[in-house]
């Protein structure tokens, strides 16, 4: 699938990297032209990543080092999938000796809605969700708040803002009836099936690539917002 890209045209060829849950995918934005593809799959990013990647590169007659940056989805969201998005686009970004741009798993969400106001709510286990909220802008997406992880019952709705509000992400549909208390009046509607889709972070990492605002290799990192299992403390 291909689309049209309304932010600024990117330097150069662009590849980005997403891991959802239940899925991975990869796009290619090219000359001003967005491509995607998608592999559905739980905890299946190790096996599908490098072969999306080439096999769009492939399809776009694009070889590996022709790719003037490397855009990954750097959470929050699902711990495996994170790390091995993340190590991947270090291994492409230290091969190629091309630049990282990092890209908020939350931001992708909000822009890939297309509505101008969202409250983003993706599924974190133990009952909370990863949360954001966004407006929409001609080229990209403005947080109105830190990003964190959360009871459904600690959300609100961002102030100023009393209405027109859209719920999006998997956490909506797994929390929906506390989520929507919360919002009252506020929430115009919800669209939890919106993913986090290499499509969105390729959109959203062409204004920071242009900015300069990148990442070496070895500076990328994944952003949890909180500690996994293997690395909290022992409570004995």
């Amino acid at each position: 699938m291909s689309a049209s890209l309304p932010p600024l045209a990117a330097p150069g060829p662009l590849l980005a990297l997403a891991g959802a849950s239940d899925a991975t995918s990869v796009a290619v934005l090219l000359d001003g032209v967005l491509y995607h593809r998608s592999r559905e799959g739980v905890a299946q990013h190790s096996l599908h990543l490098l072969p999306l990647v080439d096999e769009l590169l492939s399809e776009l007659a694009l070889d590996r080092r022709a790719l003037g940056a490397v855009a990954f989805a750097r959470g929050p969201g699902p711990f495996t999938a994170g790390r091995i998005v993340v190590a991947t686009a270090q291994g492409l970004g230290l091969g190629l000796g091309v630049p990282l741009v990092p890209v908020s798993s939350l931001e992708a969400t909000a822009w890939a809605s297309g509505r101008e106001r969202t409250a983003v709510a993706l599924e974190a286990g133990q009952g909370e969700v990863y949360w954001g909220a966004y407006h929409r802008e001609p080229q990209g997406v403005a947080a109105l708040e830190e990003e964190r992880v959360l009871a459904p019952e600690n959300a609100a709705v961002p102030g100023g803002e009393p209405e027109g509000w859209w719920g999006v992400g998997g956490g909506w549909r797994s929390h929906a009836e506390p989520l929507s208390r919360r919002f009252g009046p506020a929430l115009a509607g919800i669209d939890a099936e919106i993913p986090v889709r290499a499509d969105a972070v390729a959109a959203l990492a062409v204004a920071p690539w242009r900015e300069g605002r990148v990442l070496a290799a070895g500076e990328a990192v994944p952003t949890y917002l909180r500690a996994s299992y293997a690395e909290r403390p022992s409570s004995s």
